[in-house]
């Protein structure tokens, strides 16, 4: 006999389920202070931006020695907003740049940077 609330149930509903292991504090994800408040948060450290080509001579001397530092961050679509691009957020006691932010199937995902010396 098959059950009924199962044959009921989309796509979309099996994945907003699967969000609870995504986001769970014992399988990948941890908990961080994101704008004041402690939110589960799945953070990957992505690389240092090192690589300048495509900028001319004069933008390369203006730039030495200042490296982005990139941060990935995936967050339950209930528990955040999505951020306007070029604002600032504070993770962890810390302000980023908000260079990309967008939301789909209840994540969102951002993309922070840091300047560094």
């Amino acid at each position: 006999m098959v059950n009924q609330m199962t044959t009921n149930k989309t796509f979309k509903d099996f994945l907003m389920e699967d969000l609870d292991v995504f986001f769970n504090v014992d399988e990948l994800a941890s908990e961080h202070e994101l704008e004041g408040d402690m939110v589960t948060l799945v953070v990957i450290n992505n690389k240092s931006d090192n690589n300048m080509t495509g900028f001319s001579s004069v933008q390369l001397d203006g730039a030495q020695e200042v490296f982005k530092q990139y941060k990935t961050i995936y967050v339950k679509s209930t528990g955040f907003y999505v951020p306007n691009i070029d604002s600032i957020l504070t993770l962890d006691g810390i302000e980023y740049y908000v260079e990309e932010a967008s939301e789909g199937n209840g994540v969102i995902r951002i993309v922070l940077s840091l300047n560094e010396s």
